[in-house]
């Protein structure tokens, strides 16, 4: 039974979830139009940023700590920078400018190759050098942390 309860806040669980949650979103935002796509964009917007601040803070520095990991850490954070460029740069442009959702398929793209490459290369290498308790206390951090994020990036959209 304590197995199950420590995989649902593992840091591995907890990042899946989330990379599950802006999928859909991404979903709704195809479909969406007008004030919906934009509010569907804020979506994303505060997601991504939230996510990604919270991987650099909790998940990269125990990435750091081990050789097996370490070596993804400098592409990860180039790719999480890219992605914030890419939000930047659809946040100052108008929904109804054709760019805006060529924009949003670039972050698409952008983003799911990221997503892949963590999942399947970066999680394994985690899964074979840290501890259930190690994951889970990532985890725990994780939200912690995301928490206390949340405010300042939503404060960030509304410039």
């Amino acid at each position: 039974m304590a197995k199950t309860k420590a995989k649902s806040t593992d840091i591995l669980s907890l990042i899946e979830a989330e990379h599950r949650q802006v999928e859909k979103l991404f979903a709704e935002a195809e479909k969406a139009k007008g004030a919906k796509l934009v509010e569907q964009f804020n979506q994303i917007y505060i997601e991504l940023i939230l996510h990604a601040r919270t991987e650099e803070l909790v998940f990269y520095p125990a990435l750091r700590e081990y050789e097996e990991t370490e070596k993804y850490v400098e592409e990860a954070e180039e790719e999480h920078e890219e992605i914030s460029v890419i939000l930047e740069e659809i946040k100052s442009l108008k929904p109804n400018n054709p760019e805006f959702r060529e924009k949003i398929s670039e972050l698409k793209e952008t983003l799911e190759h990221h997503v892949k490459e963590e999942e399947n290369e970066i999680f394994h290498a985690v899964r074979e050098c840290m501890s259930d308790r190690e994951l889970t206390e990532l985890g725990q951090e994780f939200q912690e942390i995301k928490a206390k994020l949340t405010s300042n990036v939503e404060a960030a959209l509304a410039m």
